[in-house]
């Protein structure tokens, strides 16, 4: 039977919750690691979409300024498991933006 005082219910279900934060917990990178990545993933997506890293940054609003951020706001989050916060400090706009940004890229907008 498994247990875990912090969650409540069935061992099926304490089972299935532990495995599913455990390979969020490996989605996740480290600190050091963060700001190489996501420089590096700043300059592909920007080169892919024609622009230049400062339009992004600065907050530009133009089609391609704009889905870029999206790209770049999703795949760092869902798939790398980097705050929001630090996208949106990263592509000079606020966190709520980020957080619009991916539900474009999920409802499948901007991918």
């Amino acid at each position: 039977m498994v247990y875990d005082a912090r969650i409540l219910g069935g061992s099926d279900f304490v089972s299935a919750l532990l495995e599913e934060s455990e390979r969020s917990i490996k989605r996740q990178i480290s600190a050091g690691e963060r700001g190489v990545l996501l420089n590096q993933v700043i300059k592909d997506v920007c080169h892919e979409e024609g622009i230049t890293e400062e339009e992004l940054r600065f907050g530009g609003q133009r089609k391609r300024v704009s889905r870029a951020r999206a790209r770049i706001s999703y795949h760092l989050s869902r798939q790398m498991g980097v705050p929001m916060a630090e996208i949106a400090r990263q592509v000079g706009v606020c966190t709520s933006a980020v957080a619009k940004a991916i539900q474009t890229v999920e409802a499948g907008g901007e991918k």
